[in-house]
């Protein structure tokens, strides 16, 4: 038997969660006990580490920060292998979306350049966008994305391979 590597799930959210919520979500979604999972806003990781023997290990590891332009947050969550069995990519973008009400960007299989944009409603949309620094500017998509009527939408994203 084969057994899944760590990974992470990055991504940004059109909205800014609480961390509260974000570890209250975290937990109900990979189903694992509050010691088994860390959160914590990536500036103020050195200080909110300071009290955590080196040694520990979180089955769920989750940072986050503001951002702007199209997107208020963006996260990023290592996780063990048992957890991304559980609970893959897509589906982890999808739950954060509708638990949210928000609309999510994430990466996974796409070609170079472009992302996966996961609606509220479970709608998956194709993406590109500009990024400078930490501002993420949506400029076309597969589909409408509400609340942003000016983005560009093109179906030929789904055409790039």
């Amino acid at each position: 038997m084969t057994e899944t590597k760590a990974t992470g799930y990055d991504g940004l959210s059109s909205c800014r969660v609480p961390e509260a919520e974000l570890r209250t979500f975290l937990l109900d979604c990979f189903e694992i006990a509050e010691r088994e999972l860390f959160v914590g806003h990536e500036d103020r990781l050195v200080e909110k580490l300071k009290d955590v023997p080196q040694d520990r290990v979180f089955a769920a590891f989750c940072t986050y920060r503001q951002v702007s332009g199209h997107f208020a947050m963006g996260f990023g969550v290592g996780i063990e292998g048992r957890l991304a069995d559980r609970v893959g990519r897509r589906e982890f973008a999808e739950r954060f979306a509708a638990h949210f009400g928000a609309y999510v960007l994430y990466g996974d299989t796409e070609p170079p350049g472009l992302w996966t944009v996961i609606l509220a409603d479970g709608t998956r949309l194709r993406a590109a966008m500009d990024e400078e620094d930490d501002r993420y500017v949506l400029d076309a998509v597969t589909a409408p994305v509400p609340g942003l009527p000016g983005v560009r939408v093109s179906e030929d994203l789904w055409r790039l391979r």
